[in-house]
C-alpha cells in the first residue's frame, strides 16, 4: 500500500485561511490542495488532430480525390475533398505540422476519427486534448520560510504554525557552495506567462512567446507561471523577497494555457516545440492532462532529441502520473513530499515517478492579475507544479557546473543521486517518489569528472 501522509483537517484549515496583514505584500492568502484535473475526456469541442503518413508524400495517390501534387503540397484540400460531408474546415497548425480537422455541425467526432484512421493518408488521429496546470496558489517571504531549501525544523507558516523536521530539505545550502548557476542557461516555463516585473524576476526573463493570443507578449494573466518561475530562479542573494534553486540561470517564458489555467495539447506541443528551437536547456511543464497522445509525446521527443532536459509535474490528485510527465523516454516525471519527507496523500504515483521534492507549502512570488501593480508580493503553494522547478532548477545549476554533460546523463545524475527517504519501508526505486527526494549537496558537491 502506498504511504501517504492525511491532510484533510490541514487542508479544511488552510480553505478557511484568508487575511490580510498590515504589511500588505506579506500579507496571507492560501487556497487549497491542487485541484483534481480535467477528466480524461476534456478536449477541444469539434477538433481531431491529424498526424500524416510520411510514407504517402511525394508518391502517388492512393485516395480517390486530389492529385500526387495536391497531397504533397496541400494535404488540407485532399483531406477537406474527401470528408467534405463531415468536415467545415481542415488548417495545417504552422508550429507542429500536423493538420487540425474541424467536425461539421451534428458530426459524431469518434465516427470521423474512426473513418480518418482508415485512409492510407493518415498515420494518426487524435482529439486536441485539454491539460491543466498541476497548481496551488500562493503568499508570503524570507528565505527563513523556504523549508524546501534548507529545513532547520523551524516554522515556516507563522500562521497556521507549521513547523518541519530539519533535514527534510534539497539540501541546497551546500549545493549551493558548488554552484548557483550560470547567466547562459536557460529554463523555458511553459505555463501561464511570467510577471517579468515581479521585483524577485526582474532581469531574469528573456523573450519567448504567447501562444495563446499568438504574439510576442507572454505576460501572466493567472498568476501560476510566475509563481513556478520564481522557484526554479528567483533573483537570489539581493535583499529582496526569496531566493531561487538556480541564483543565476535566465527564464523563457512560454505562455501556452489561459486566464483559467487551461491549455490545449497543441498549444503546449508548440510551446515545447518553441522553447527547443530557440535555446532552452530546460523546459519546465508544471501541467499534465490524464489523456495520452502523439500530440505531446512527438513535442516531447522532438525537444529531447534537440538535448533539452524536460521536467514535468506527476499530478495532484493522488492517480496515475499525468501527461506529459507519463512519457518516462523523454521527461523527468516529478512528485511532492512536505517539510517532514513525507508524501502527501495528493501526490501522484506510478512507475513513472522519476524523483521527488517539496511540494507542499512552498514560498514562491505571488502574482494576481486584479492587483497589477503589487509586484512584491509572495505566498505558499501546494502542489507538484512547486515540485517540479525545483528539479529544473537543479537541472540548471548542474548544467551550469558541468556544461560538457548530455541532456540524459542531467536528468539520470539527478534520479541517481536523490535521497532515499523511505528506504525503511520501500527501498530503492519506487513509486511514490521514484529515485528519491532531490538532493543538491550528493548532485553537486561530489561529481568531479576532470
Amino acid at each position: 500500500m502506498k504511504k501517504k501522509v492525511l491532510w484533510i483537517v490541514l487542508f479544511s484549515l488552510v480553505l478557511l485561511a484568508n487575511s490580510q496583514s498590515p504589511a500588505g505584500h506579506l500579507g496571507l492568502f492560501h487556497q487549497g490542495i491542487p485541484h483534481r484535473p480535467l477528466a480524461g475526456g476534456a478536449f477541444v469541442p469539434g477538433q481531431l488532430v491529424v498526424k500524416l503518413a510520411p510514407a504517402i508524400l511525394g508518391h502517388d495517390n492512393p485516395g480517390r480525390t486530389g492529385r500526387p501534387a495536391d497531397i504533397e503540397s496541400h494535404p488540407e484540400r485532399v483531406l477537406k475533398a474527401r470528408y467534405r460531408d463531415r468536415v467545415w474546415a481542415v488548417d495545417r497548425d504552422r508550429y507542429c505540422g500536423y493538420y487540425v480537422v474541424k467536425a461539421a455541425a451534428g458530426c459524431d467526432l469518434e465516427t470521423l476519427r474512426t473513418r480518418l484512421l482508415e485512409d492510407p493518408l493518415i498515420q494518426d488521429v487524435s482529439y486536441n486534448y485539454l491539460a491543466s496546470i498541476t497548481r496551488q496558489a500562493p503568499n508570503d517571504p524570507m528565505f527563513n520560510y523556504q523549508y524546501a531549501l534548507s529545513n532547520q525544523g523551524q516554522v515556516y507558516e507563522p500562521a497556521l504554525e507549521l513547523s518541519g523536521q530539519a533535514g527534510s530539505d534539497i539540501k541546497a545550502l551546500d549545493g549551493w557552495d558548488w554552484s548557483t548557476g550560470s547567466e547562459e542557461v536557460v529554463i523555458a516555463v511553459i505555463d501561464t506567462g511570467v510577471a517579468l516585473d515581479h521585483e524577485d524576476l526582474v532581469g531574469k526573463v528573456i523573450p519567448g512567446y504567447n501562444f495563446v493570443a499568438d504574439n510576442d507578449n507572454p505576460y501572466d494573466d493567472h498568476g501560476h507561471g510566475t509563481f513556478v518561475s520564481s522557484i526554479a530562479a528567483a533573483a537570489s542573494d539581493n535583499g529582496l523577497g526569496i531566493a531561487g534553486v538556480c541564483w543565476k540561470g535566465k527564464i523563457m517564458s512560454i505562455k501556452v494555457a489561459d486566464a483559467t489555467g487551461i491549455a490545449p495539447y497543441l498549444t503546449i506541443a508548440a510551446g515545447i516545440r518553441y522553447a527547443a528551437d530557440h535555446g532552452a536547456q530546460i523546459l519546465n511543464l508544471s501541467m499534465g492532462g490524464m489523456s495520452s497522445s502523439f500530440i505531446l509525446e512527438d513535442a516531447c521527443h522532438y525537444a529531447y532529441e534537440k538535448g533539452c532536459v524536460i521536467v514535468a509535474s506527476s499530478g495532484n490528485y493522488g492517480g496515475k502520473v499525468l501527461y506529459p510527465a507519463a512519457y518516462d523516454d523523454y521527461c523527468l516525471a516529478v512528485a511532492a513530499t512536505d517539510a517532514h519527507d513525507q508524501v502527501p496523500t495528493w501526490s501522484n504515483f506510478g512507475p513513472q515517478v522519476d524523483v521527488a521534492a517539496p511540494g507542499f507549502f512552498v514560498l514562491g512570488a505571488r502574482y494576481l492579475p486584479a492587483t497589477p501593480l503589487v509586484l512584491n508580493a509572495y505566498g505558499w503553494g501546494s502542489g507538484t507544479s512547486f515540485s517540479a522547478p525545483q528539479v529544473a532548477g537543479a537541472a540548471a545549476l548542474l548544467i551550469g557546473y558541468k556544461p560538457f554533460l548530455t541532456n540524459g546523463e542531467v536528468m539520470a545524475l539527478i534520479k541517481y543521486t536523490a535521497a532515499d527517504i523511505n528506504a525503511d519501508t520501500l527501498p530503492g526505486e519506487d513509486d511514490d517518489i521514484g529515485y528519491g527526494r532531490l538532493d543538491l549537496k550528493t548532485l553537486l558537491a561530489p561529481f568531479e569528472l576532470d
